[in-house]
């Protein structure tokens, strides 16, 4: 197995750090309420250090979305489907996982419509480009097509990727929202998965309803 060199091996450890360091204070403190001088020294480095890595707070949303998709979404959808629930199961496990991991961050929410709004910085698209959520949703539903579960006519890397647009559209008509009133994410869930049920139930079992 081919080693990263030593300076990008630093360079790694000094991103976690930050990201680390990210989450700790976007959760406890709120976004809005972070500051870079408190990520800096949270993170154990100077500010110019965290700036030559973020060259602002709004560069660090993406990055920490991943890394919390990578250390704790995906772990714990990994393990609940060892338990061998229902794909649709699964997937409204998964859905909610990235909710109560992202989206209940205090202000997290205004962080990505401000950057939407400002039409740069954040691009939605990027959500569907993160190739472990594809990966694990292309996971749930390979493991439902071996249950019957979920058609087998099209591959389960498609069908994720279709989903994985659902799932793109719904956290920009949360972040989207103009109008006071606020979107009940679990209500904007059960309405995908009802329409995903119809989309991925095989070809036979359709026809005997």
């Amino acid at each position: 197995m081919n080693q990263l060199p030593l300076r990008e091996r630093n360079k790694q450890r000094v991103r976690e750090r930050i990201l680390t360091a990210a989450i700790e204070l976007f959760k406890s403190a709120g976004y809005y309420q972070t500051t870079m001088d408190e990520i800096a020294e949270r993170a154990e480095i100077s500010r110019g250090t965290l700036f030559n890595y973020f060259p602002s707070k709004d560069s660090l949303l993406i990055p920490f979305v991943e890394d919390l998709f990578r250390t704790q979404i995906i772990p714990a959808v990994n393990a609940y489907l060892e338990e061998q629930h229902s794909t649709l199961q699964t997937l409204r496990f998964l859905f909610m996982t990235i909710h109560e991991h992202v989206l209940t961050i205090p202000s997290i929410e205004q962080a990505f419509k401000r950057e939407f709004l400002r039409s740069r910085g954040v691009d939605p698209k990027e959500f569907n480009n993160n190739n472990e959520f594809l990966d694990i949703l292309a996971a749930i539903l390979r493991n439902g097509q071996q249950r019957g579960e979920v058609r087998t006519d099209t591959s389960a890397e498609k069908l994720a990727r279709y989903i994985g647009v659902l799932n793109v559209s719904i956290f920009y008509s949360m972040v989207m929202e103009l109008e006071p009133i606020q979107v009940d994410y679990s209500s904007e869930i059960e309405d995908v998965l009802a329409f995903v049920a119809s989309g991925l139930t095989p070809r036979a079992a359709q026809q005997t309803e």
